[in-house]
């Protein structure tokens, strides 16, 4: 079918925390929302109608895994990624930040290192702090306008006695890069050589963009797959984040039983009703969702970057190869941390998320979410370029 990212869809009193939250969370509740990475498209049909289906039926009771998640996320990550995995690998979480930390619960002990590379979405720092654990932060490199992996670093940091595990990236958010081959064989041999146990964030692995192509770290030798654990999910591609499914990929049996352990142990097991239904449809029925998606996401993106070219010079996207998320360089106008959040956030009245939430070496940057209709693109962008006229005229 075809499907309607222009069309704009109210999402205030909905408990939407992008839209409801913004207050709170960002500092000014008129600010327009482009800062939580869900976007602002409804989900595929047949995933709205899998959850009016199963919500028809008047009983919410407890749930659990049906064979065909597995079913369904095989073929998936075959179809789209071309990563022949088996259904015994597999492992349901109720979303992927939930797997860090369970992680770092089982192969480190408070005050060992697990490495970083910030700038990082955020949660990734969180799962190192809120377990005891320290962040070894193996920054990437900044040049021309691009991000690249600093393996001379790397290789120092996971030779550090205390380091045990690496949160990676891939794609990577915010920076906006889809690893080459090349540069994901160099990570996973740095991490064999010094037993470092690897837990791969591809839940942006769908929303590949200009031809690029995403590949599964643990697919490219089967000694990397017995030191990964990859994590998917369908709440970034379909935008079904609030139904915390996520489909987890363990070939390793021991990793994969002591995963499923903690999670006992930690009571994580209990799924959201909606979840697998939501999922499973998601995973057989809604292809032609993602290939419209795509299309129009990289729409998006030809808009910010000739606006910002024409009509804001000092403000740089880093041209994103996957994801809905713009990670804007403002190095040229000056600002950072406080007064750089202070111009947008107030100023603006565009909620966006503070580029030194994602490393403190980001002052001069913020994450702005296009994963919305043009005409809020539009509208937040010429808010923003009304105060930048302001300063810069």
């Amino acid at each position: 079918m075809k499907y309607d990212f222009d069309k704009v869809i109210e999402r205030r009193g909905t408990q939407s925390s992008k839209w409801d939250n913004v207050g709170p969370r960002v500092g000014n509740p008129d600010a327009l929302p482009m800062w939580v990475a869900d976007t602002d498209f409804q989900a595929p049909q047949p995933v709205v109608d899998a959850v009016v289906k199963r919500a028809q039926h008047p009983i919410y009771g407890y749930t659990f895994v049906v064979p065909e998640f597995q079913k369904v996320t095989v073929d998936w990550v075959k179809r789209r990624h071309g990563w022949e995995i088996q259904p015994e690998w597999l492992v349901f979480a109720a979303g992927v930040v939930p797997v860090m930390n369970t992680m770092a619960q089982i192969y480190s002990e408070p005050g060992d290192e697990i490495v970083i590379q910030q700038p990082v979405y955020p949660q990734f720092a969180n799962a190192v702090r809120d377990t005891g654990r320290v962040i070894s932060d193996n920054g990437l490199l900044y040049k021309n306008g691009r991000y690249e992996i600093d393996f001379d670093d790397l290789e120092r940091r996971a030779s550090s006695p205390k380091a045990k595990l690496m949160f990676f990236c891939n794609p990577h958010n915010p920076a906006g890069r889809v690893w080459t081959v090349e540069e994901l064989k160099k990570v996973a041999e740095i991490c064999l050589k010094h037993h470092i146990i690897l837990v791969s964030d591809e839940i942006h692995s769908d929303l590949i963009l200009f031809g690029h192509k995403h590949t599964p770290l643990a697919s490219l030798d089967k000694r990397y797959g017995e030191m990964t654990v990859t994590c998917y999910a369908p709440s970034k591609t379909f935008n079904t984040a609030g139904l915390r499914g996520s489909g987890i990929v363990v070939p390793n049996p021991e990793i994969r039983a002591k995963l499923e352990k903690q999670f006992k142990r930690n009571r994580a097991i209990q799924q959201n009703i909606f979840a697998l239904p939501a999922y499973i449809v998601a995973y057989t029925e809604c292809d032609d969702y993602l290939e419209q998606l795509l299309a129009y996401l990289e729409g998006n993106v030809l808009y910010i970057e000739e606006f910002l070219k024409e009509k804001m010079p000092k403000i740089r996207m880093v041209h994103p190869e996957a994801t809905y998320l713009a990670w804007l360089d403002c190095s040229g106008t000056g600002m950072e941390g406080d007064a750089l959040a202070d111009f947008f956030i107030n100023r603006c009245k565009v909620a966006i998320n503070r580029g030194d939430s994602f490393g403190p070496e980001c002052k001069k940057f913020v994450r702005l979410n296009f994963g919305c209709p043009r005409i809020t693109l539009e509208k937040g962008l010429g808010q923003i370029y009304a105060e930048y006229q302001r300063l810069f005229r």
